[in-house]
């Protein structure tokens, strides 16, 4: 079974909010890989509640970094119940580790939950959306699709020690990482 990488969620996240960018994803994902950041906020114009106006380009590098963030957090085990604020403070402090963790949880598979509960998660995924500016409905949508990928790499088979193959893939995998099917909770 071919492992989901954190690139493969994030194309989920951006297929699910900002299509149009699709294009624009694999050249983003090299300039961040070049130079990761932390989520910085989407600057919104007040009279512009509900992404009026807004280009989805704006919305694409603000997902690369919030979708690379939770992974990391959940790779590192910065996922801690009531924890954001302090967490975040110390990783800030800590950056050249930080962007390496970053950088890594795009290439690398998905993070199983391990220690951390899904609710711990999807609190953590729409903290860490909505710092970002993400609107309530964004930031719902980025966790649920986060979640969703998490919970399948946690409850997938793991590939027997001795059985697995490079270059082969079972029937389980979505060829060219298409996006799980994942319920649609609106």
């Amino acid at each position: 079974m071919q492992q989901r990488t954190g690139q493969d969620v994030l194309r989920d996240v951006v297929s699910s909010l900002a299509p149009a960018e699709l294009e624009k994803l694999d050249a983003t994902c090299r300039a961040y890989a070049a130079r990761p950041y932390p989520p910085q906020p989407l600057h919104r114009s007040a009279g512009d509640p509900l992404r009026i106006g807004i280009e989805t380009a704006v919305l694409l590098p603000v997902l690369v970094a919030v979708v690379s963030q939770i992974l990391a957090d959940l790779a590192s085990g910065h996922i801690r119940a009531g924890g954001t604020r302090i967490t975040r403070w110390w990783r800030r402090r800590q950056n050249r580790e930080a962007a390496e963790g970053r950088r890594a949880a795009l290439t690398s598979p998905v993070p199983e939950l391990s220690d951390v509960t899904r609710q711990e998660l999807t609190d953590w995924a729409l903290v860490q959306s909505r710092a970002a500016g993400l609107s309530p409905a964004e930031a719902d949508e980025c966790a649920r699709i986060v979640v969703m990928a998490v919970v399948v790499r946690s409850t997938a088979p793991s590939p027997s020690p001795g059985g697995a193959s490079s270059g082969a893939s079972s029937g389980g995998a979505s060829p060219g990482g298409a996006a799980p099917d994942i319920p649609d909770h609106r």
